[in-house]
């Protein structure tokens, strides 16, 4: 067994028995939050809140939300407007253009599995008794599967050579960060 897959295991392993908590953007980087929700202070804003998981995974990769059934969203989604179906080119957007057009299907679809709000934040929030972490699967490139209660599924997958793919850390702490960037991981 590879060292990258044994490592990604170990680490995302500690989201066993957590529920996903929470799921917001930042731009296209998919941050979902495990374990129980908690307000801190903004990092960006101090005047303000914020709401945190026991751990924060910071997914840049191509990744999809899946069950036995159909891939439920996935990255792709993201360039399509949930209102009309629009694909948003990917070349002309900027950080502030994915606020400015609007909800997109990747928004919609994880806003319907999870079925809440959070009022500090807005982001989408999981107020039902599914998304609890079952069991990790990992492979040699930095990819893995994390299995949710109510047949979900989170599949990760790097599919390039460089760059960083997916970290794992617990927010408002000290503690190392797991890193995948490129095919190797790394703790910093």
């Amino acid at each position: 067994m590879s060292s990258i897959k044994v490592e990604t295991k170990k680490n995302l392993e500690k989201l066993m028995g957590l529920p996903l908590s929470l799921s917001r953007r930042a731009a296209d980087m998919l941050v979902l939050h495990f374990g129980t929700i908690r307000e801190v202070e903004n990092r960006k804003h101090k005047d303000k809140k914020a709401s945190v998981g026991d751990y924060a995974l910071h997914i840049q990769c191509p990744w999809r939300l899946e069950n036995s059934d159909s891939v439920i969203t996935g990255r792709g989604d993201l360039y399509y407007s949930a209102e009309t179906g629009e694909y948003f080119d990917m070349e002309q957007l900027d950080d502030n253009s994915f606020q400015k057009k609007g909800r997109s299907i990747q928004d919609k679809k994880m806003s319907e599995v999870l079925q809440g709000t959070d009022p500090i934040t807005g982001s989408y929030m999981n107020i039902t008794n599914l998304l609890v972490v079952e069991n990790i699967e990992s492979d040699d490139f930095g990819g893995a599967v994390i299995y949710l209660s109510g047949d979900y599924r989170i599949r990760m997958f790097p599919a390039s050579s460089k760059g960083e793919q997916w970290r794992l850390f617990q927010p408002t702490t000290d503690e190392k960060h797991f890193v995948v960037e490129g095919s190797k991981s790394e703790i910093e």
